[in-house]
């Protein structure tokens, strides 16, 4: 089987021909039988690959393809092509979708989406049996010796800086680039170069029962303020609710707790809520216990509902599923959510707010090949290749995801790339530190991407 990208665990050969220039409208012409590989086994956990032909990479940006599993059509996710070609075309993959165990046929097919779907037809059939396999651990040891090579030439070194983590959830840099890091277990840690404190403990003395914190934000104003706030699940006398807390930070300690807001909880154990301050100042909290009936709230930063905002609550959106990232891309404007449905499925939804009043209007949404995580945009200067790009955390598929966005197309998504696939064990949160690195944790530890240097 041939693999086309250096991850990548095996790729199976399919050659696309691409439309003809100028001829946009026309279907795509039939994709022509697959190379070696037919009949292989597999575990399912592998993406896919091909060679696709185009006359450049703005034509080949216009491409979705189609994975037929067993006479099932599914859009491929997380595609991703090389920049440039070869005799055979462009070196594409995509991630297979959840496979059963046993033999299955895979029939490829390129097509366009310009408000009527324009579809070649079908490769010659490609037959593989899936095998079961035991699955990697959650976590694994791993040093500073890696590098990370992108489709696009940067060579990126994985440093660990920190252990002694615990299921961390979330992350956020205060402006003085010290780290606090939300674990799900009631712990907040802080992190100042290599080294870790308690910033915060809760126990199950403080309410009567067992707190979880899920989310964390810093104040924009912090050098004023030191108010840091958390998204956390707790008893009450009414029941489990989520709480949102202020705290301030006093000597690398967060103290005098205020509550601003709490709503209950039905599903403790799949309880999810993700914290962010937007560019306007004000406070985003996507928040669900069930999937597809979570909310946006958009919030004042003393929890009261702001002023310009349509409606009788705070509530801007409904339908979100358990909400795992959030961020805002810095060339338009547009809020990103990353949720799923507790299993594997993943989404990707982009909103803008109207003027006021204000109220929330879904722009895009995308399938994800696999559970969510958080997100972040990058907007540093160390990694300028990166600048605008998405990452986001997969915990499932045990990598970072990069998508790439079109210049002229707010929503359009015309790449993805896994980064450290499996490299340093489960990837739960990231973010971007004030020095412009990719700061990861895993399961137990903190670390960061910085160049090759």
């Amino acid at each position: 089987m041939i693999d086309r990208m250096r991850h990548f665990v095996v790729g199976v050969l399919f050659t696309l021909f691409a439309i003809a220039a100028g001829c946009e409208d026309k279907t795509p012409p039939t994709p022509t039988p697959p190379g070696p590989g037919d009949g292989e086994s597999i575990t399912g956990r592998e993406r896919i690959g091909w060679d696709q032909q185009a006359s450049n990479t703005v034509e080949l940006a216009a491409f979705q393809f189609a994975l037929y599993v067993d006479g099932t059509r599914t859009v491929v996710a997380e595609v991703s092509c090389a920049g440039t070609a070869t005799a055979a075309g462009f070196a594409c993959s995509g991630r297979l979708p959840v496979l059963s165990a046993g033999a299955h046929t895979l029939e490829l097919a390129a097509f366009l989406d310009e408000g009527s779907v324009l579809e070649s037809a079908r490769s010659s059939p490609l037959r593989v049996t899936v095998v079961a396999s035991s699955a990697p651990p959650a976590t694994v040891e791993w040093d500073s010796s890696h590098v990370e090579k992108t489709a696009d030439g940067l060579e990126l070194r994985a440093e660990r800086l920190v252990t002694g983590l615990e299921e961390p959830i979330d992350a956020a840099f205060a402006p003085d680039g010290r780290l606090f890091i939300a674990e799900r277990v009631g712990r907040v840690s802080l992190v100042e170069g290599e080294r870790r404190t308690d910033a915060l403990l809760l126990s199950a003395d403080d309410d009567g029962g067992p707190d979880r914190v899920l989310s964390i934000a810093i104040d924009p104003e912090f050098e004023r303020t030191q108010f840091v706030f958390l998204v956390q699940t707790a008893p009450s006398p009414s029941g489990t609710v989520f709480r949102l807390a202020r705290y301030r930070e006093l000597r690398g300690r967060l103290a005098e707790r205020a509550i601003l807001l709490e709503t209950g909880v039905t599903a403790v154990s799949r309880a999810a809520a993700v914290l962010r301050f937007g560019p306007d100042g004000k406070l985003y909290l996507a928040l669900d216990d069930r999937a597809g009936t979570g909310s946006l709230l958009r919030l004042n930063a003393d929890g009261t509902m702001p002023r310009d905002q349509a409606g009788t609550t705070p509530a801007v959106a409904h339908g979100i599923r358990l909400p795992r990232g959030m961020g805002w891309d810095p060339r338009w404007g547009l809020l990103w959510i990353a949720d799923d449905d507790g299993d594997i499925a993943g989404h990707l939804s982009a909103i803008a707010t109207s003027r006021p009043p204000v109220r929330a209007v879904v722009r895009g949404r995308h399938a994800l090949g696999e559970a969510a995580g958080s997100l972040v945009f990058y907007k540093g200067d160390l990694l300028p290749a990166l600048r605008n790009d998405a990452l986001i955390a997969s915990a499932p598929a045990r990598h970072l995801l990069r998508l790439r966005f079109a210049d002229g197309n707010s929503v359009r998504i015309t790449g993805a790339e896994p980064l450290l696939q499996d490299r340093v064990g489960v990837i739960r949160v990231v973010t971007i530190g004030r020095d412009g690195a990719i700061y990861f944790c895993t399961g137990d530890s903190l670390g960061r991407l910085v160049p090759n240097q």
